[in-house]
């Protein structure tokens, strides 16, 4: 794909700062219907507040009459387990529960893409790092917006009509053995059927791969022939 984050991300960013409150970070995730917040310090990101970060505050409030007898306040027996034996995230998880303001909230090591980077990197990074967002900075670390897997998914509305201009764009610039072949392709819902005849088994991946590289191509249907078959080995002779 050729798409970049700045064709799918998201510009227009609510941010808060590190002396925002936890009751201004909730209310603001519900009133703009956002999963995360960026912190930013002097335009550059610093941390990331997400849904997630909050909810440890939940986790660690008493249940149904718990902690109304008895001296006062007691940690859920559950979650002080997951703290005490160190299960993953246990730790920061009780830090932010008892967190008030973003300083303590965010994680600071926050995953960003550049804004330059495609569609793929983008996807990638989510996939690695396990994460549903991520801050789109420039090269000095400047917060310009923020792309989310639903962002990601962009690219594959577009129309068939425009599919296929760029795969026909996309096959004009092929090598100059596709001249000799008979290549015809149709487009149904994102995905391309490509059939005919070329010269070679070897070409068929190399027109493939330009058609998958399209924006917006789900799924390529190949049907392609070829009048030589280059891939298979010649066979060896039996020397007793």
């Amino acid at each position: 794909m050729t798409a970049t984050v700045r064709d799918v991300m998201t510009t227009d960013v609510v941010t808060i700062s590190r002396d925002t409150t936890f009751k201004e970070i909730a209310n603001c995730i519900i009133a703009k219907n956002v999963a995360a917040l960026p912190v930013v310090d002097g335009g550059r990101v610093v941390g990331l507040v997400t849904e997630t970060d909050l909810v440890h505050k939940a986790e660690f409030q008493p249940e149904g009459d718990q902690g109304q007898f008895g001296g006062g306040y007691r940690e859920p027996l559950r979650a002080w387990l997951r703290h005490a034996l160190g299960a993953a995230g246990g730790g920061s998880s009780r830090d932010k529960a008892l967190a008030e303001k973003a300083d303590r909230l965010m994680s600071p090591n926050v995953v960003t893409v550049r804004h330059d980077a495609t569609v793929v990197t983008a996807a990638r990074l989510m996939d690695r790092h396990d994460v549903k967002q991520l801050p789109v900075v420039d090269e000095h670390q400047h917060l310009l917006g923020i792309v989310t897997r639903r962002d990601l998914l962009r690219v594959f509305v577009r129309s068939d009509e425009d599919i296929a201009r760029d795969v026909g764009a996309a096959l004009s610039r092929a090598p100059g053995w596709l001249e000799a072949g008979d290549i015809h392709f149709t487009v149904a819902d994102g995905m391309v059927t490509v059939e005919g005849r070329v010269e070679q088994h070897s070409h068929c991946s190399v027109l493939l791969q330009l058609i998958h590289a399209v924006d917006g191509v789900v799924g390529v249907h190949d049907k392609l022939t070829w009048k030589i078959d280059d891939l298979v080995r010649p066979r060896t002779p039996y020397l007793p």
